[in-house]
């Protein structure tokens, strides 16, 4: 890596012009690959459920996006989440380059500030919930190497899923192909990376399945950053006649990871991939084990009526080890289960077309948290000061939305969902119990869409939304957080408010069938109690409620179908996410005060992903080119830090060949062409000042698949 190509931590100001210039650059450049094929006609044809009723995308009036099947696999790693959702506006999921935190996902601005999970996102995988009863959520059992498609929904509509005010992120497992068949896999890169598995699938009588077992190594671009994850996903199919199906879905992950932490300003520019302050002293790490299953059960009633259940259960147990001597290790055990169940009806309202969705969604998690001394990396018992908690989450919505379409030209959609959550947490030994705290709410949507011309509309939405604290923000107490370690209780945070959200959106969704897509969002949210850092100390973060905050920007969606085999695409997010209305909080027992107009910490201002990809007739061959760019990223509330704007250029290659039963593919791609160094990530509000996450300058990834057809 070439030190001088080192961006550095500037004014706020010199960053944001330095990544509009990159942002107009990659907009000129336009690169990497969309699909193979499938594509030409997946323009106009692409229906989605995000909106819980299947339409054809340009048909919902909502901001909704979807990366299939060619995108999330074709030439690319298959190792996190956050490279399909690059491809989507209005999300931002930076990569940390370190496998014992999970990404830092945002949508619109939601989320960005979360310390522990994904908050403020609905995350499901085939329909089952990733996403825990207190709105906290996890994605590392997310298995790509089988995924067919995602769905990703922004905006007002995102409301009808409760506690959820940024969006929803859906994560669909393929289906298998008729016969049967087996693909081996295996890929190796930079920094010692190998991953390598094996997917079974197959259809017949009735019966339709999918199977996938992998394994991913790394040593780790940063020192102290070495993982080992195995995932197994599995999906069956069962049709029993015309109107009955069951889906059985089970997934699995086995994960241990060293954390290298965040670097300062200092640190980053001293040596970018070492290690950050105490992650080697208290050989700082991660370990999650977790399985989870569920049904997708449904039942055709008639011509215009169905219903889905589905029941799931998990469980899951994280052990992490903190830079911290008091309280440095979590010893986690999560049980969580629920059932969804919806009623789907079609039919009309005199001449007028309607459909109408209805249903309950129950959803519980109960955590047994245990705290430990981290003497040098090994677990210390003290009785004195370990915590022992039994904590719980329930809550129970009932939703109701429906669709009217007057004309064909004209749509009107409008739904309501009453929702009810209560935390509580009930010490196990002689320290204080947090207590017990209900939320409820009812929110609401309501949306019309106008097609102006065939293949041209725009709609407007508004929806109210409401997101509760998780498990995790209300645990400490600011008192506690605040104080020299073990010389104050710890009272829990268990009153802190749920945020509530109003979210405005206007939009316009055109289409050239077959040639070009081009969808744009205009979007205004304002929240009040929102939920942000109230102390950070000690490794340790208690929360509060901001009096408002607001997200206002627009997204842009593009496709198109070129000339000579040719395939582009572009995605831009322009995102202003701001405190409305200061306040203070304290950092290292210091209080300060967030200013009125301060950047919501954990955002970029703007963000680009664009890709080109060129492709011979028959697939043998195909080469692609894409460029990323995001703007700069406020560190913490009193944006004293930030990380700066940066544009990157990736190149890959992938060769397809039949040899008798078998379909060869290999590719290689090489990321961060020119070698560009950046901070992928931060921590937001570290108390440290260990913000930053640099990322790899050039490296490179190479692999292949066999499938053979029986």
């Amino acid at each position: 890596m070439n030190n001088s190509n080192y961006i550095g931590i500037n004014q706020a100001i010199q960053l944001r012009r330095r990544a509009v210039a990159k942002t107009v650059l990659l907009c000129m450049l336009p690169l990497v690959e969309t699909n193979a094929g499938a594509q030409d006609n997946q323009l106009d044809t692409m229906v989605v459920t995000a909106s819980r009723t299947e339409q054809r995308i340009m048909d919902t009036a909502a901001s909704i996006s979807v990366v299939n099947s060619q995108q999330i696999h074709d030439g690319q790693p298959e190792q996190n989440l956050s490279e399909p959702l690059q491809r989507v506006p209005g999300i931002f999921a930076l990569n940390r380059q370190n496998y014992a935190q999970d990404l830092l996902i945002s949508s619109r601005g939601f989320g960005a500030n979360s310390t522990f999970g994904s908050r403020g996102i609905k995350i499901f995988v085939d329909g089952i919930p990733g996403t825990a009863a207190d709105g906290q959520g996890q994605i590392s059992h997310v298995d790509l190497a089988s995924a067919d498609h995602i769905e990703v929904m922004r905006g007002p509509f995102s409301v009808l899923y409760g506690n959820s005010a940024g969006g929803v992120i859906n994560v669909f497992t393929e289906n298998g192909k008729p016969g049967a068949e087996a693909t081996p896999y295996f890929s190796v890169g930079s920094y010692g990376q190998v991953k390598y598995g094996l997917k079974i699938d197959g259809e017949k009588n009735n019966i339709n399945y999918v199977l996938d077992d992998g394994a991913l190594h790394t040593d780790g671009y940063r020192d102290h950053s070495n993982a080992d994850r195995k995932n197994e996903n599995a999906k069956l199919v069962l049709k029993f006649g015309e109107n009955t199906s069951v889906t059985v879905v089970a997934n699995n992950v086995n994960l241990s990871a060293s954390d290298p932490l965040g670097l300062t300003a200092s640190q980053l520019r001293s040596d970018p991939r070492a290690a950050g302050t105490g992650a080697l002293a208290f050989d700082t790490r991660k370990s999650v084990d977790q399985a989870q299953g569920g049904l997708v059960i449904t039942q055709r009633i008639s011509e215009s009526d169905s219903i889905t259940l589905t029941p799931y259960y998990g469980d899951r147990h994280v052990i992490q080890y903190l830079a911290t001597t008091f309280n440095g290790v979590i010893n986690l055990d999560r049980q969580y289960y629920g059932m969804n169940s919806k009623w789907l009806h079609t039919g009309e309202i005199g001449s007028i077309p309607l459909k109408l969705v209805t249903g309950v969604d129950s959803n519980q998690n109960k955590d047994h948290r245990l705290t430990f001394n981290n003497n040098a990396g090994q677990q210390v018992v003290s009785p004195t000061t370990d915590q022992v908690y039994d904590m719980e989450a329930r809550n129970l919505d009932e939703y109701i939305q429906g669709e009217l379409r007057p004309t064909d030209r004209l749509a009107f959609t409008a739904g309501a969902r009453q929702s009810k959550t209560t935390l509580s947490a009930i010490s196990e030994n002689s320290l204080p119990t947090l207590g017990s705290h209900d939320y409820q709410a009812m929110t609401g949507m309501a949306s019309a869409q106008y097609y102006v011309q065939e293949n041209t509309n725009v709609y407007l939405s508004y929806g109210s939304g409401f997101d509760t604290p998780t498990l995790n923000q209300v645990f400490y107490s600011p008192a506690y957080v605040n104080a020299a370690p073990g010389s104050v209780p710890n009272t829990g945070n268990i009153g802190l408010l749920a945020a509530r959200t109003q979210q405005l959106e206007i939009g316009s969704k055109s289409e050239i069938t077959g040639v070009a897509q081009v969808k744009v969002a205009l979007f205004d949210a304002e929240t009040t109690d929102d939920i942000v850092v109230a102390s950070s100390n000690f490794g340790k973060t208690a929360f509060m409620n901001a009096p408002k905050t607001s997200r206002k920007g627009m997204e842009l969606d593009a496709q198109w179908q070129l000339p000579y085999q040719l395939q582009a695409s572009m995605a831009y997010t322009l995102v202003n996410a701001t405190v409305e209305q200061a306040y203070t909080e304290t950092i290292n027992t210091r209080q300060v005060t967030v200013n009125n107009g301060n950047r919501i910490p954990g955002v970029p201002r703007q963000g680009l992903f664009a890709e080109m990809v060129w492709r011979k007739p028959d697939k043998s061959l195909e080469y692609g080119v894409e460029g990323r760019a995001a703007g700069s990223i406020a560190a913490n509330d009193l944006n004293q830090a930030y990380s700066s704007g940066y544009g990157i250029m990736n190149l890959r290659a992938i060769v397809r060949q039949n040899i008798g039963g078998w379909s060869l593919t290999e590719f290689a791609r090489v990321d961060n062409v020119f070698d560009r160094f950046y901070v992928g990530s931060v921590i937001v509000n570290q108390a440290a000042s260990q913000f930053y996450e640099g990322a790899p300058g050039r490296n490179w990834l190479a692999g292949g698949k066999a499938t053979y057809k029986f």
